[in-house]
Order: structure tokens, then sequence, then C-alpha cells
């Protein structure tokens, strides 16, 4: 009834503790297949977990991006749903059963999110709204910080407390939950994103046919966050960047394009730091300026990090 597809890269044992928790008694009998895409790990995260009867590894010979090897697993599903999961996530007991019920009941809805909760128990942003150029103005002046009932956060919903069930934007792609007829509709993720913005633009052009995504606050997961990337802060800011830019040059007007081009490279090399050193945390401003480097070679970064 559920595929499930997770991609790895250096997941170390976030991996295993994923598997884990979908291989369960519980799961078993909704459980079709689980694909593993590895996009050419370097560490043993692979070689740490059961291999289940019911999982298919994949291990790309380089570093194909996180959109790449998701269709690489969504175009393998059969199953009438299809969940995205990282591999810094854990399933709980009902979480699909939950997530299936649902669905069944709510034909309105294509896309669904649940609420995540990190390894101490506190609920985590997991919804976004779609970006807008003032929306990410906002964002890179801090003013969505500092006043956010006044100037709207322009993507993560940190205005939200996640306690409610609602219809959003977009549910984070860490745990997406969707019908696999919605693929039909609107093709695969765009793979112009090597990763962060893939299910902002995908949620994006479902919308625009008329499909919806929801956030259910009553069905838990556990999110680690960061799992994958957070030992490499300079290059995570440097993907981040990357991608908006992507993202704004795809869906907003030229206008629109060039306001965010001129956040990321003249208000956010100021700000950024800026509220670092306000946060006391002056020794990841050099990762900061160290993402900004890279992002003045893009290709040439990408091509050497494959």
């Amino acid at each position: 009834m559920i595929d499930i597809v997770i991609v790895n890269w250096n997941s170390s044992d976030y991996l295993k503790k994923c598997i884990n928790s979908v291989f369960t008694i519980s799961n078993e009998k909704l459980i079709g297949t689980v694909f593993t895409i590895d996009n050419n790990s370097s560490d043993s995260s692979l070689e740490s977990i059961t291999n289940y009867d019911k999982m298919v590894i994949i291990r790309n010979r380089e570093n194909r991006g996180f959109s790449k090897a998701c269709n690489q697993g969504f175009k393998l599903c059969t199953s009438p749903y299809v969940l995205l999961l990282n591999p810094d996530a854990q399933l709980l007991e009902k979480t699909l059963q939950n997530c299936i019920d649902l669905m069944q009941k709510r034909n309105e809805i294509d896309i669904l999110g649940c609420q995540l909760i990190n390894e101490q128990g506190k609920v985590t942003i997991s919804c976004s709204r779609f970006p807008t150029p003032k929306g990410i103005f906002f964002d890179s002046m801090g003013l969505s910080k500092i006043a956010p009932s006044i100037f709207k956060p322009g993507i993560l919903m940190t205005d939200f407390n996640h306690m409610k069930s609602q219809f959003v934007d977009q549910v984070m792609g860490a745990f997406m939950f969707m019908r696999r007829s919605i693929f039909e509709k609107s093709g695969y993720f765009d793979e112009q994103f090597f990763v962060y913005f893939e299910e902002v633009d995908f949620s994006k052009r479902i919308s625009q046919l008329g499909s919806k995504s929801y956030f259910d606050a009553y069905t838990k997961a556990i999110h680690s966050g960061g799992g994958t990337t957070s030992s490499v802060k300079a290059f995570r800011l440097f993907l981040y960047l990357r991608s908006r830019l992507q993202y704004a040059k795809k869906h907003f007007n030229s206008a629109g394009y060039y306001s965010v081009w001129f956040c990321t490279f003249f208000i956010e090399p100021v700000t950024r730091p800026l509220f670092l050193l306000l946060k006391g945390e002056t020794q990841e401003i050099t990762e900061i300026y160290k993402g900004y480097k890279l992002l003045l070679h893009p290709k040439r970064i990408l091509n050497k990090f494959k």
C-alpha cells in the first residue's frame, strides 16, 4: 500500500535508526517496497543497516543530487501511496497507519505532512509558505525575526506553532506522504535543484494544478534535522542559496529574481553575520563567508563534489 523512498548520503547511524523504525511489526502489512538510494556515500551508513526482504538498495556511482535520487525512487514505486522520508527521520508506531486513514477519508489532500519532533520531543518547524520576493526580502533583512507579527516569515512558518492541523503551501521534504497519482499530473522533482527547494517547486507546481498539501498535527514522526549536511555548514549554505536563486529565476519575474539576487549577494552577507554576532555564535561567521565563496563558482564546486 505504501512505497518509501529514502535518499542517503553519509547519514551515519541516522540511516540505521530510520530503517529500523520503518520495518516494525505494525508496519509490515502496510509497506510495499522501501527504496534506499545512496548518493555515493563515503561512510559506513549502508553497511550498518539490515537488508530487509522488502528493501531495495540502489548505489549511485556519483552524488547525483537529492532531486535526481528521489526521482530514481519515485519512478520505481507502484503502490498507491509514496512516502519521501529523510534518513535522519524515524517513524513512530502509528505514523503510517494514521497517514493512510486520513488520506482515505480526505480525497482532496494529495500531499500530507505530519508533526515532526526532535529527539528531545520538541515540535519543530516543518511547514512553509511559497516564497515571494517580498517575503525573502523580509527574511534577508531580519524583519521577520524581529517583528514576525508585522513581517510574516517569507518561507519557513516560524509564526505557526504546528499544534493544529490545516492546509499549508508546503510540507517539509523530510516527510512527504503523497498519492502516487500526483506524479502523473505534475511530473517528478525538477532535477535542476541539486538539493533544497525541489519540494517547494514541486508543491508549487501541483498547487497550480489544483492539488493541496495538508499538515496533520495529530500524526507524529521524529526528525533530527541536518543529519547529512550538518557537518559541512558552508557547503550547505551554498547549496541553499544556489537553489533559492534557481527557484526565483523559475517562478518570479525579472524584477523579482534580481531582488532575490540583490538580497543574496549584498544584504545577507551583512545581516547573517550580524545576527550570529548578536547571538554570540561568532565561530559560525567564517562558515558563512566560505559558503558565499563557493557560490561564486557553483558549477565547478558541484562537479568537484560529485
